[in-house]
């Protein structure tokens, strides 16, 4: 049973401060001297005029000139306003001098923050921010509290828990924040049971994450299908007073549909809204997708009767798992109601759309009817994917019609798409089976050329393909290659 109330007794958690390493001193009051006012205006002039200012300062002023705190912060000050790329040049140019001081300059001018802070939180390109967050794993300036959050987070957003963990290294820090940013860090990299063990190791300590960085260790361990893990991590959120909120249950719920568990997964949807958690649209569709693959219509067509009924407005990807489920159980008179009622409702036919109703008709061998779909699909502006192409390539390959099969594979390539494991698998098993060995060593190539890993039964097709064809011999040569190659990539 999933823990669903606060237990009677919870964690005391300790009230120990910790003060960030990187802390820096209080900045001075004082007016700066006036030489030191007139370089910083000279500097600010050449690189606002000067088109390669990084060659032309070194020779104008000293490195312990150009280094100093306060004439950095005279220079960046007005520079940080008006002219953003400007400013990471300039810091860019500084971080690569030669001759730091022994304690490296601290950035933390408001100028400079509120510079950083623009650069970091607004939704710049990725490749913009990566450069930002490199600055500031590679420079030896130590920057703001604000500063570093807003680095950690930034690095997040773009899917970089690389960077996350240099900048925490470069600027390492321990509090309740930094705590769960860590996790979700790990979870992004797959690292679950370290997360865990990490998340243990900081309780001791009295941090307790926030409930966004749990419910990504709850769900990458869902997800994983290590429901044990799952069931321990409720328990503890609860223990510690951190409450799983919908959204937590929600992930629990999707990884008990992903791996097939559909009544677990009812189970804990039942017992949410029996205890009076507010349900959401994504709920409901992941519920429906998993009783759809399961072929449990009338419990869909309940299941969506009352979703109407609390006043949900289905999007289209509630009424493509709808017309999936009526497709998985051949009802394509149905499968195709709801379709028109999906565009009367005024939702545009995708990608998504057409590939559901692709696969219902190829899962029932209706491969011809799928064809036509994916015929009209330029006619009407929708773009094919590499699902469109994988699904009637696993169809004609299953029909035994390989020819056609490779035809689509050509043309995923000469469209630029990139071809998957399960695009290559389902064309090599067919060829092998046609005793065409040749031919389906050529595709495993193209696999390993793309880095593709091969399923295990793709290599046992090709030795029982070498067997049949009375070449035995080639089939142990291709089985010692393989074992070879497993036994290099395990050490």
């Amino acid at each position: 049973m999933l823990p669903l109330r606060r237990t009677a007794t919870s964690l005391r958690l300790s009230n120990k401060h910790f003060v960030c390493t990187t802390a820096s001193p209080t900045p001075s009051k004082e007016q700066p001297d006036a030489d030191l006012l007139r370089t910083s205006k000279s500097i600010l002039r050449a690189i606002l005029t000067k088109p390669r200012f990084e060659t032309l300062l070194p020779s104008l002023y000293p490195s312990s000139l150009l280094l100093n705190p306060s004439c950095i912060s005279l220079t960046i000050s007005p520079l940080s306003h008006a002219h953003s790329l400007l400013s990471i040049r300039y810091l860019l140019f500084l971080s690569s001098l030669p001759s730091l001081p022994p304690s490296p300059p601290s950035l933390d001018s408001p100028a400079l923050t509120s510079l950083f802070l623009s650069l970091l939180l607004e939704k710049h390109p990725p490749g913009f921010t990566t450069a930002v967050l490199k600055l500031i794993t590679n420079s030896s300036f130590l920057f703001s509290d604000k500063v570093r959050h807003a680095s950690l987070c930034a690095a997040l957003r773009i899917r970089r828990p690389d960077l996350v963990f240099k900048i925490h290294d470069k600027m390492p820090c321990c509090d309740r924040f930094t705590h769960g940013l860590i996790i979700r860090a790990m979870c992004m990299q797959g690292r679950l049971m370290e997360a865990y063990c990490f998340l243990k190791d900081g309780l001791k300590s009295g941090f307790v994450p926030d409930i966004l960085a749990l419910t990504k260790l709850v769900y990458g361990f869902s997800k994983a299908g290590n429901f044990g893990m799952v069931s321990q991590l409720l328990h503890l959120m609860i223990e510690v007073g951190v409450m799983p909120d919908a959204y937590t249950y929600q992930r629990v719920i999707h990884g008990f549909c992903r791996h097939g568990l559909i009544e677990e997964a009812l189970r804990v949807f039942n017992e949410i809204k029996f205890r009076g958690y507010k349900i959401d649209l994504v709920t409901y569709n992941t519920i429906l997708n998993g009783l759809g693959k399961a072929g449990r219509i009338e419990e869909v067509t309940t299941l969506w009767a009352e979703m109407l009924q609390k006043g949900f407005r289905p999007n289209k990807y509630c009424y493509c798992m709808l017309i999936y489920a009526h497709c998985k159980v051949g009802d394509f008179n149905m499968a195709r109601k709801v379709y028109d009622e999906m565009l009367i409702k005024g939702l545009k036919e995708s990608t998504f759309s057409y590939n559901v109703m692709i696969g219902g008709l190829t899962l029932h061998g209706r491969t011809e009817e799928a064809l036509k779909l994916f015929d009209e699909m330029p006619n009407r502006g929708i773009a094919r994917d590499v699902v469109t192409y994988n699904t009637l390539i696993q169809a004609f390959c299953k029909a035994k019609e390989v020819d056609k099969a490779i035809h689509l594979y050509r043309e995923v390539i000469s469209s630029g798409m990139e071809p998957r494991v399960s695009t290559y698998t389902p064309i090599i098993e067919a060829l092998c089976e046609d005793g065409k060995i040749s031919q389906a060593i050529e595709f495993i190539k193209c696999m390993d050329e793309q880095g593709l890993e091969r399923l295990e039964r793709t290599n046992d097709c090709i030795i029982e393909a070498f067997c049949k064809a009375g070449m035995a011999g080639e089939g142990m040569a291709w089985s010692r290659m393989h074992c070879s190659l497993s036994m290099q990539w395990l050490r």
